[in-house]
């Protein structure tokens, strides 16, 4: 079988990690091939088309773009432009009977939370502190793309790179999200459930099990710029596979990679269309629990190993509905809806999730029509043990999201429902390959220190590590981030071992 030797770099998955990894690296002249299990690449950043309608993988937001921010360094490191609509304000809470406004303007924001929660003092203190430590981290998250440390000249780095007066910060590594709201006097219920539920969409876990450190950015990222991609979040990736392709790199979808072999100074990719690559350098982007199935002998025992610390996941029950247009118009498009007590069948998830596609965006539905994306948290383990229940259970979530909609959603009561299809971890472990299904990365947690992250660079020398299994995890500014770090490894580590 003839081996493809035209590559100075392999990089498997096409999630946003892998992909703001390949543009860094075809913007200083690596020639770089992307493979992807999936017929549509991006992963969980990504649409897919049903029936006529475009529906995001799952519902989200995206940010990532301001001073500072990933996606900013991306587009300027680059010249890459990235289609994209702001949304002013990004988000709407509906708790209690009350609608809350996410608004982007932080003296506006305060007020907002001082009616809804009472204690000026104590919310303007919170969010202060929260506001000023979200600024650190992203400042400082940019500025050090070898971490975690792994070698004595990185330790050295941070101190040299850093200016002393970000170190206030770090005492906030050791509080929990929950002990500051205490601190601050406002640790009612009612604020707590708020947090918790915001808090699970960006770190994957609970106010009294989130550090503040990253607790202050994942509960302040609708205060920065949030945005649309017209068309689905496919338009981003797209976006990037054609200054990938444009360079001399290459996309290939449903190309599923069987195993990675090292072979002397480079690796032997093999793939399911009985192909094979070889380069010096490979760049992972599928989630730490695949890797064991991908690689043998020492770089099996290392990864199944690795994967132990990180068993805790979360999956997801993923919802598409296409309905008539009868929403109020000043709406907005993304919703996060708290249940009042009870939760969706066959999960714990105490809130729903829900993006919806712009008025007029008829790239993801005709006319007179929108797309609606809706996302909670599920076990995975639950929804692989259904013992024949499966169907009827999926029929239970579905049933209840949409009566749900019907009660909670302005506009949703009058519509006609023209799609509505559910997904769970078992949909997902199918359609983008992660194993269990498992989505949205691994849970920030006290329990898990900033030097216990699993590094971009591993152990088996030019092979990485991206995307939100890895540090500094989910989200699209996170694996984006996570790309900056495995592009700053490589040019450090292999810059003269290519032709640049």
């Amino acid at each position: 079988m003839t081996i493809n030797k035209d590559y100075d770099a392999i990089i498997i998955g096409s999630g946003m990690g892998g992909m703001s990894t390949a543009a860094l690296l075809a913007n200083d002249g690596y020639k770089v091939l992307i493979l992807e299990a999936a017929l549509h690449p991006g992963g969980c950043s990504s649409s897919y088309p049903r029936k006529g309608y475009v529906f995001e993988s799952g519902a989200t937001t995206l940010i990532g773009f301001d001073e500072h921010q990933p996606l900013r360094y991306l587009e300027e490191k680059t010249g890459l432009n990235i289609p994209r609509v702001e949304l002013n304000p990004s988000m709407k809470v509906w708790l209690d009977g009350e609608k809350i406004t996410r608004y982007k303007d932080r003296h506006e924001w305060i007020e907002e939370a001082v009616r809804i929660f009472g204690n000026r003092k104590g919310q303007r203190k919170f969010w202060k502190l929260a506001f000023d430590i979200a600024d650190v981290v992203w400042k400082v998250s940019v500025k050090n793309p070898f971490f975690p440390p792994r070698k004595v000249s990185e330790w050295a780095s941070l101190f040299t790179s850093n200016s002393p007066k970000d170190v206030w910060v770090l005492p906030y590594a050791l509080k929990t999200v929950r002990q500051v709201t205490e601190q601050c006097g406002i640790a009612t219920p009612k604020f707590l459930r708020f947090l918790d539920e915001q808090l699970m969409i960006t770190a994957q876990n609970k106010s009294d099990d989130v550090p503040f450190l990253f607790g202050a950015a994942g509960i302040t990222y609708t205060n920065y710029s949030n945005y649309y991609v017209p068309g689905g979040l496919l338009q981003m990736i797209y976006t990037i596979r054609d200054y990938v392709e444009d360079r001399g790199g290459k996309l290939a979808t449903k190309e599923a990679v069987t195993s990675i072999k090292k072979e002397g100074d480079d690796f032997l990719i093999s793939t399911k269309k009985d192909r094979l690559y070889q380069a010096p350098i490979v760049v992972s982007n599928v989630p730490i629990w695949n890797m064991g199935e991908l690689v043998e002998d020492s770089m099996k025992a290392h990864f199944v190993e690795q994967s132990k610390d990180y068993e805790k996941a979360w999956g997801a029950l993923t919802m598409g509905i296409a309905t008539t247009d009868t929403y109020p118009d000043d709406l907005g498009i993304h919703h996060q809806i708290h249940l009042d007590g009870a939760t969706v069948p066959h999960t714990n998830s105490e809130s729903i999730f829900v993006s919806m596609s712009r008025r007029g965006d008829t790239q993801r539905a005709p006319e007179g029509e929108r797309t609606l994306n809706i996302s909670c948290h599920a076990s995975p383990e639950h929804w692989f043990n259904m013992n024949g229940n499966y169907d009827q259970n999926k029929d239970e979530a579905k049933a209840f999201i949409i009566e749900t909609l019907k009660q909670k959603l302005p506009g949703f009561k009058e519509t006609e429902i023209k799609l509505a299809d559910l997904a769970t971890p078992v949909t997902w472990q199918n359609w983008v390959f992660r194993k269990k299904g498992r989505v949205g990365g691994i849970p920030q947690s006290m329990a898990r220190s900033l030097l216990k992250w699993t590094p971009s660079e591993t152990p088996f020398s030019g092979l990485y590590l991206v995307g939100d299994t890895t540090y500094p995890g989910q989200g699209i500014p996170g694996v984006t981030l996570g790309g900056i770090n495995v592009y700053s490894r490589i040019v450090k580590n292999h810059a003269k071992s290519v032709s640049v």
